[in-house]
């Protein structure tokens, strides 16, 4: 059974309590946190660190082992144990623990963690350290037993891979097995995937990726910074009275490389509720300081677009992520209305400006327009006149011959016009 060197401990535990006092909690790549005061020591172990936070007054922390037996800072065995305390934290380094589950009874506050050594370990594929925001990440973890990739059914069928990504505020958390399902290639081949949606605000977090099942617990932690996305864009419409929409995306080319972007999205006709895809490369477009514009028809009405991105960075990183919606219209024409002029009275100098002919025509055209209107008066006035001239000719025709023949001095066989010529009339008759 190895001994401990008491020096070499006391040094890693200043150090520790060092790293503990910064305002970026560090972590060392395996390490796992402690959660609820337990944890569970799997058979590989060789060594374990034991890091506990507590408030800053002296604790008396106690250890409980699988068989139930307790270790405390003042006893414990000095061939196995290397144990450091002060006012803040307890350090505590075993060599060949005991399997199964331990407990430590404290008042426990902070990141408190297990460092293991183990030949049981995580191994993920390098994370880069910049990503943007809502980007997609994909990378692949594997348990590793003495370098090699386990691949025991049995027990991948039981693990599980969590993914955290925490910060002050945030912790987004995805959980993953190595099924064949969703986005894992083949089932229980050891190679556990990972898809990781950076639906996080620009800062930094930590990156904690972590496997476990019934019986031990392995873990994987590294720091990502989220960057704003790289293309930005929005829609207006040309003018009013046209009926295309104007897509504009703008590229920082200091992050990603212009020609590489590729832009699909889908405009959503909110009133219809029907769907067009839009699908840009822009590599086949002309790019006018890093910006493209889009001229797309479409009907008046309201829309909604989203869509997603694909693109290689500055430094060939392929990346891909999803752009924000955007609500837009196309408002229809205002109706034109007609304005309706009247006369004006020109001044002097405006009335110069029309020729004496166009004058002298339109004076001449009312003329002859009320000259053609008396006309038709006079003709339409001598014929009623005629034709009520006639009328009385007749009526005293009719009369003298009725008197006539009641005298008997005339019958209708000689009557004629001829004859009726000298008669005069007597006036005093007429007034009878």
């Amino acid at each position: 059974m190895a001994i401990i060197n008491s020096k070499w401990i006391v040094f890693i535990c200043l150090a520790l309590s060092s790293f503990n006092a910064m305002t970026h909690t560090i972590y060392a790549p395996k390490d796992i946190s402690l959660l609820d005061n337990r944890f569970r020591i799997d058979p590989k172990t060789d060594q374990v660190t034991i890091i506990l936070n507590h408030p800053a007054h002296p604790q008396k922390v106690v250890l409980v082992k699988p068989d139930g037996s307790k270790w405390f800072s003042q006893r414990h065995p000095e061939s196995q144990v290397a144990w450091v305390n002060n006012r803040n934290q307890d350090i505590i380094t075993i060599q060949n623990p005991t399997p199964g589950p331990w407990q430590a009874i404290a008042t426990l506050h902070g990141d408190n963690r297990i460092q293991l050594l183990s030949p049981v370990t995580l191994n993920v594929k390098k994370l880069p350290l910049k990503v943007y925001q809502k980007e997609y990440l994909t990378t692949y973890a594997s348990l590793m037993n003495e370098g090699k990739v386990m691949t025991d059914k049995d027990f991948l069928r039981s693990a599980r891979l969590t993914v955290s990504l925490v910060n002050d505020q945030q912790d987004l958390i995805s959980l993953y097995q190595d099924n064949g399902e969703y986005y894992d290639s083949l089932p229980f081949d050891g190679e556990l995937t990972t898809h990781i949606f950076m639906d996080l605000a620009p800062g930094r977090y930590l990156l904690n990726v972590k496997t476990k099942n019934n019986i031990f617990t392995r873990g994987y932690n590294a720091d990502v910074v989220v960057f704003p996305q790289p293309v930005t864009y929005h829609v207006e419409q040309l003018d009013q009275k046209s009926d295309d929409a104007n897509f504009i995306f703008k590229v920082d080319s200091s992050e990603i490389d212009p020609k590489s972007v590729i832009v699909e999205g889908i405009i959503n006709n909110t009133t219809l509720n029907t769907r067009e895809q839009l699908l840009v490369h822009f590599s086949d477009e002309t790019i006018a300081h890093d910006t493209l514009s889009l001229k797309i028809p479409l009907p008046h009405t309201s829309y909604t677009f989203s869509g997603r991105v694909f693109a290689n960075t500055i430094d060939g990183r392929e990346v891909n992520f999803s752009l924000p919606e955007y609500n837009f219209e196309l408002a229809k024409p205002e109706p034109v209305i007609e304005e309706v002029t009247t006369p004006v009275v020109t001044s002097s100098s405006t009335a110069e400006t029309i020729s004496d002919d166009t004058l002298e025509q339109n004076i001449q055209e009312e003329k002859t327009s009320s000259s053609f209107q008396y006309l038709w008066i006079i003709v339409l006035a001598l014929i009623l006149l005629i034709a009520i001239s006639i009328a009385v000719v007749l009526f005293v025709l009719k009369r003298k011959q009725k008197k006539l023949l009641s005298e008997g001095d005339l019958s209708l066989n000689t009557l004629s016009l001829d004859q009726l010529k000298p008669l005069e009339i007597d006036e005093s008759e007429v007034k009878k």
